[in-house]
């Protein structure tokens, strides 16, 4: 790292650890200014809810929220009951949400500095709400670049049926990877070499500077490099040699990304991020590490971190083919089959440098992923370089 990126990155975590012990200990924050963004669940306001989700019902008001429960990882998350008058009843206004929430110094810095939470909160405010997914949607997503603070407020599927399963319980069938091919070409065609990424969504981050910024303020690439040096145990042997080629071939992918066409990426594919529907159909959410750039980085990254290896061997040339009939089907240019099939080749890079990322953090942060688990995802993103000769094929 530069010099002076690294005194920026030092000036910037100043200000952002200054910032979340006041919140800690000093007074509650006003909320009631335009675009407010609470620093986490337990400082919502009943009139800051009004304000976000009464909007549209005339005479609306919220009385009351309790948070029923949560958990703290990457992001602070709860489970919210919000108690209506009268009006706010009889329109019909959501009772049960799910808020996410960038509220210790780890998160903060994380998704606050290296502008994933900005990125979270262009995608549920600009193209979430024309998409057509299994995926939450949200009612206020909100990002305050002075204090870095990350504030988005869900709709809570669960209390409809769908379900967040335990990743290492969560065995994929072959209809599970269709449905997860499905919805990857869903949103890849609405967004296929889409215009507005030079309008509207303009401030959406291409795939190549998104990585370059995490690599710059997040230690990315010493922390992979220990990530690696863990995940010996599970790696091919042929795999364990070839440590110092990992980091500049996840680069060499990223180049690929320029050659386009660009579309929306998710960027974080792995199996905890997948829901089921109440029929049990597959869905994503999660987008706080939205960008834009190839499709193959998501397409890999979901057949690699979810699929067994035994299973993806046997399936992914003819799921391949129907990921790109859909896209065909909807309209797109969509690659030739050789031509994504090398692509499919040289781009599962990006997730098996977020799992090594996951797995190289120090004692001192939150565990971002239970070690098993991680260790379990890099085992076949591995096996999926190895098989496809992945660091050749972008020699």
């Amino acid at each position: 790292m530069a010099l002076r990126d690294t005194l920026s990155v030092a000036s910037m975590v100043g200000h952002v650890a200054a910032t979340v012990a006041l919140e800690r200990v000093g007074p509650p924050p006003r909320l009631d200014r335009p675009g407010a963004v609470p620093p986490r669940a337990e400082a919502v306001t009943t009139a800051w809810l009004t304000e976000v989700l009464c909007g549209e019902a005339a005479g609306a008001t919220v009385t009351d929220v309790e948070i029923l429960g949560g958990s703290d990882g990457t992001s602070s998350r709860r489970a919210l009951r919000v108690t209506y008058n009268e009006a706010g009843r009889a329109a019909g206004l959501p009772t049960r949400l799910f808020s996410k929430a960038a509220a210790g110094l780890f998160s903060r810095i994380l998704l606050g500095l290296t502008d994933i939470a900005e990125g979270e909160a262009l995608f549920y405010n600009r193209a979430r709400p024309g998409l057509e997914l299994r995926s939450p949607r949200a009612f206020h997503a909100g990002f305050d670049p002075r204090s870095r603070r990350s504030f988005v407020l869900l709709e809570d599927l669960s209390v409809a049926g769908w379900t967040f399963p335990d990743p290492e319980q969560n065995t994929v069938t072959r209809a599970d990877a269709e449905d997860m091919v499905a919805e990857l070409a869903s949103y890849h065609a609405d967004f296929w070499a889409s215009p507005r990424f030079s309008a509207d969504l303009s401030a959406l981050k291409p795939a190549r500077r998104w990585q370059d910024d995490l690599d710059r303020r997040a230690s990315f690439r010493a922390r992979t490099l220990r990530g690696f040096d863990r995940a010996l145990e599970v790696l091919p042997e042929r795999m364990t040699a070839r440590r110092a080629e990992v980091y500049p071939a996840f680069h060499r992918a990223l180049d690929l990304h320029a050659r386009g066409p660009e579309t929306l990426l998710h960027q974080d594919l792995h199996l905890g991020n997948w829901l089921r529907d109440p029929d049990g159909r597959m869905g994503l959410y999660d987008w706080q590490c939205v960008a834009r750039g190839h499709w193959a980085l998501d397409y890999s990254y979901a057949m690699a971190g979810a699929l067994e290896p035994a299973d993806r061997r046997e399936w992914e040339e003819d799921l391949l083919r129907t990921y790109l009939a859909r896209l065909r089907d909807a309209g797109v240019d969509a690659p030739s089959y050789d031509a994504a099939w090398l692509a499919y080749r040289q781009q599962p890079m990006h997730a098996f440098a977020f799992g090594l990322f996951t797995l190289g953090g120090n004692r001192f942060e939150p565990e971002l992923q239970p070690r098993e688990y991680t260790l379990a995802a890099i085992g076949r993103i591995g096996a999926f370089l190895d098989d496809h000769a992945t660091l050749d094929a972008l020699a």
